[in-house]
């Protein structure tokens, strides 16, 4: 029996197949986390405090909050078990590669840059905190 992928999955990876090429450096990357955020994020995510949820869940108020319950968003399973409540080192883990943190979960990306991951967490910590 094959099983099959789920809408939410099929719009994920349709637009992560869409994300351009970064061309940062590791020394530019870090210097400009917000763009980094709308080229490789900002498609299925907001930070802005009323916008609901796009493909993802709303980032807005991300840092403190129980991974898996931001509302109006149809979590998996899998992070809506996951407890934990979202901080730097968690959206690091998350970032480098989402499948392998929390297996099971809708989201597939996969940053094997730490500069860029980090300069991605470092603009959530200064515009997705409540």
């Amino acid at each position: 029996m094959h099983a099959r992928m789920s809408p939410h999955r099929w719009v994920m990876l349709l637009l992560l197949l869409s994300i351009p090429f970064s061309p940062f450096t590791k020394k530019s990357a870090a210097a400009d986390g917000e763009t980094l955020f709308r080229q490789q994020c900002g498609t299925c995510h907001s930070v802005k405090k009323d916008d609901g949820p796009r493909a993802g869940p709303p980032l807005y108020g991300v840092i403190g909050r129980k991974a898996g319950t931001a509302d109006g968003f149809d979590y998996s399973d899998a992070l809506r078990g996951a407890g934990f409540t979202w901080d730097a080192g968690h959206l690091e883990h998350w970032l480098a590669n989402s499948n392998q943190f929390i297996p099971g979960s809708y989201m597939n990306y996969h940053q094997d840059d730490d500069a860029i991951r980090k300069s991605i967490v470092q603009f959530l910590e200064a515009n997705a905190k409540q």
